[in-house]
């Protein structure tokens, strides 16, 4: 999903957040990174950049909270570390998560579908599947770690 900063500050106004110079910062940010999966203080860092000063992790944290509320943005745990949150795409989706190099892949979520279906089928569990990533190996780490 591409969206323009506009639009985020706007969602930010109608949600009746206040917007400030950090959280037009933090709109940029979002609206750039495309399909990169962002931790908090990744967008502090960059955000702190474009707007020439220091932001409150809360004024960053509350930003985020808002966004995925609207569903502008998908939070996901990519193994060990802080969770991430990238742009909402128009396609579901579920991550891969290479635990060696940290490449992470989108995979469509009807390839994980029937895993999904089997486990409420047989367990009684339906999975969060937005939540959390699949985490190994990529084949490139994979590949390295065995070769001779």
């Amino acid at each position: 999903m591409h969206l323009e900063a506009d639009v985020l500050v706007s969602a930010l106004q109608s949600a009746g957040m206040r917007v400030t110079t950090a959280r037009r910062a933090i709109c940029e940010v979002i609206a750039t990174s495309h399909a990169e999966h962002l931790t908090a203080a990744d967008i502090q860092a960059r955000a702190e950049t474009l707007a020439g000063g220091s932001i409150d992790p809360s004024t960053v944290y509350r930003t985020l909270d808002v966004f995925q509320s609207l569903g502008y943005l998908h939070h996901v745990h990519l193994g060990h570390g802080a969770g991430v949150v990238h742009l909402t795409d128009e396609t579901d989706h579920h991550h891969l998560a290479c635990e060696s190099c940290g490449q992470t892949l989108d995979v469509p979520l009807d390839e994980f579908q029937p895993l999904f279906d089997r486990l409420a089928r047989t367990y009684g569990f339906v999975v969060d599947r937005a939540h959390f990533a699949v985490v190994g190996r990529c084949r490139a780490c994979e590949q390295t770690e065995n070769s001779p």
